[in-house]
């Protein structure tokens, strides 16, 4: 027993450490290079995904490194830190997997044909979106502060943060809200809107127009909807199948096993959290050139579309092919005023 307990710590540290470590500065890179951006709809939502993924990272899974990695659970000692920590985190977890869906629904109408689909892709929407989004799960996830308590192990007696005994609230827990809130919910609203994106992309007639929205949206489905069903499900499946098996008859070995899986899976499932920025930065050519300019410490000096270029800037060949159409003298940008003087004087 005390082999598996060392090697779920290790997990906690070496396989938990990387992933909130990458993560939390992914999001902070997301928001450094969305901010810019912020006045689009879709990228105000993957910039309150970023914020709201920091917060996920931080109360999920650096508290459960402390607790199962470090053995620091102070959920375990103080009753109103193991109401916030399970308050915070599942009402962030809940947020984030929201603001991905409602990213994936405004990719939706952008692609869409008709006109009043897409005038629904607007930035006041998105806001009150997320707005609506926070009010809504920190709302629903006030009774599992309320049902969580200081619960003693009848076979180590030690005390831990878990949910107190109450029949109807672990009948809703176990039966609709993890498995459809968690799970099946965000997975089908992903693959629906992934799939519909996919299939307005291509009956674009312009080509090009068609081109460059299948190339940045569909590469990013692809690689976003992959990450989250691999990472959330088998989370809410083994949990599942643990609570339904827990009193079921098993051996000593097998309880190991099922633990050491459990863990496993409970922190892989922060991937979704953390994978945001990679996903971006593999996916989009102009993310990827504005992170690249932010590492170099380069500034962005974009060409204002109402700024006129110099009349340097035209060549000497196309020049002489303007005065061929017009029966004009070629007159390039380096002749003098007193030169033209004298050429209009010869003339006369």
């Amino acid at each position: 027993m005390s082999s598996t307990r060392q090697l779920i710590s290790s997990i906690a540290i070496y396989l938990g450490l990387p992933i909130f470590i990458c993560g939390t500065l992914g999001n902070l890179l997301n928001i450094r290079l969305l901010w810019r951006t912020r006045h689009n709809p879709c990228a105000f939502l993957f910039l309150a995904l970023s914020f709201i993924n920091c917060i996920v990272l931080l109360y999920g899974l650096f508290t459960r490194i402390l607790s199962v990695g470090f053995y620091l659970d102070w959920s375990s000692t103080n009753l109103i830190w193991c109401k916030i920590r399970i308050f915070f985190g599942g009402a962030s977890f809940l947020i984030s997997l929201t603001c991905t869906c409602l990213a994936s629904i405004d990719r939706f109408l952008i692609s869409c044909r008709q006109e009043k689909y897409r005038k629904l892709s607007r930035l006041s929407i998105a806001i009150w979106a997320i707005i609506l989004t926070i009010i809504f799960w920190l709302t629903l996830c006030v009774p599992f502060a309320v049902n969580t308590g200081l619960v003693r192990s009848p076979y180590t007696g030690l005390l831990s943060c878990t949910y107190v005994e109450n029949q109807a609230f672990t009948n809703y827990q176990i039966y609709f809200s993890f498995p459809v809130y968690y799970g099946l919910l965000p997975s089908i609203i992903l693959i629906t809107t992934g799939l519909l994106t996919y299939r307005n992309t291509n009956k674009l007639q312009i080509i090009r127009q068609r081109q460059i929205f299948q190339k940045q949206l569909t590469s990013m489905m692809l690689i976003q909807i992959p990450i989250i069903l691999f990472s959330t499900l088998p989370y809410v499946i083994f949990i599942e199948y643990s609570i339904f098996t827990a009193t079921m008859a098993k051996s000593i070995n097998q309880r190991a096993i099922e633990l050491v899986i459990t863990n496993i899976v409970s922190i892989t499932c922060y991937i979704t959290f953390a994978c945001p920025f990679f996903v971006f930065f593999a996916s989009s050519t102009s993310f990827r050139k504005e992170a690249k300019m932010l590492f170099l410490c380069q500034k962005t000096t974009p060409l204002r579309t109402n700024q006129i270029q110099p009349s340097f800037a035209l060549t000497a060949k196309h020049i002489q092919f303007i005065s061929m159409r017009t029966n004009q003298m070629v007159s390039y940008p380096t002749t003098s005023l007193k030169n033209i003087k004298s050429t209009t004087i010869n003339k006369k």
